[in-house]
């Protein structure tokens, strides 16, 4: 199911562009990372489709339903909408039950399925002790988890995230990677988000796109742009045990590896050709050490992203 398409969407400021001809489609529990440089068009696309902005020209339907983002009917089918932007706006001399209670009004949420919804959902993202904690209290990570918190406690159908790993510590952002795969997995909760922190993004996104000075220079799903983007001859031999220098040395030479990275028994090799299964087995024969697994190396986020952009400079 189609929960959000955009066709053509433009949005110009004097004497630039802020977004040009943007078009994608989100469907139903799917992850899509918005990405891009600062000044890209990121805000300003986000800004458009949650009304903030009026666009120049385009189209943008919710729910399978085009809209006017001015009008009451998108008021209407807001109500299955959650947005968490980088700069949350909580009452500070407020606790969380409170600040959340407030907001849940303005969704018309009833007392009764407001507490047990908010408390499980502060348990979910270790804020459990922390409900009754005036917001001012709070770290810049327990804001940002409460403000997801507030964004999904209505139970929305598409959920907007500027940042959500911001200034999170490594504990944290595992909670919050896991809480928002599930929301994706279980609850079939689209989600479309903005990061900088690619190596995130990767673990949780299913769609990618890549804005560049307000146009679309890549889109796709990830696992094909993986592929796509693949170096050929990248693969990971993984060893039966650790080797020495004389081995590595020996199934580099008869691979043909111009480079090579080591830890542990792991063993990345960056070959002039396409490496096989085979080839791999027989080189760590030939070289006397034992082959537990075999892998060809899949292109990162990181590696597509400044790909696509170098390509565009071209």
């Amino acid at each position: 199911m189609e929960i959000l398409k955009v066709e053509n969407l433009t949005r110009k400021f004097s004497p630039s562009t802020g977004v040009e001809g943007v078009s994608f489609t989100l469907r139903a529990g799917r992850v899509l990372a918005y990405l891009g440089h600062n000044g890209a068009g990121k805000t300003t696309t986000i800004r458009a489709l949650l009304g903030l902005l009026k666009a120049d020209s385009g189209e943008i339907r919710y729910f399978g339903s085009p809209c006017d983002t001015a009008s009451v009917e998108f008021d209407r089918l807001r109500r299955d909408v959650g947005v968490c932007l980088d700069a949350p706006g909580f009452y500070a001399d407020l606790d969380a039950m409170a600040n959340l209670r407030l907001y849940a009004g303005l969704y018309g949420l009833e007392e009764k399925i407001f507490e047990p919804r908010a408390r499980e959902l502060l348990a979910r993202l270790g804020l459990a002790e922390a409900g009754s904690k005036k917001v001012k209290e709070y770290s810049k990570g327990m804001t940002q988890k409460l403000a997801l918190i507030r964004a999904v406690q209505h139970q929305p159908k598409l959920l907007f995230l500027d940042e959500p790993m911001s200034g999170l510590d490594p504990e944290a952002r595992i909670i919050m990677r896991d809480f928002l795969g599930q929301l994706s997995e279980k609850e079939k909760v689209s989600i479309f988000l903005t990061s900088h922190d690619l190596n995130e993004v990767e673990q949780i996104a299913h769609d990618v796109i890549i804005l560049e000075k307000g146009r679309v220079k890549l889109s796709g799903e990830l696992s094909v742009l993986r592929e796509s983007f693949r170096k050929v001859g990248l693969c990971t031999l993984v060893l039966e045990a650790a080797p020495a220098a004389q081995a590595v040395a020996a199934v580099c030479a008869s691979l043909g590896a111009a480079g090579h990275e080591l830890a542990g028994r792991e063993l990345k090799l960056d070959c002039a050709a396409e490496v096989s299964m085979e080839a791999a087995a027989a080189a760590c024969a030939k070289a006397g050490v034992g082959l537990d697994e075999f892998r060809k190396d899949r292109a990162t986020l990181e590696d597509i992203y400044f790909e696509s952009l170098k390509k565009n400079e071209k």
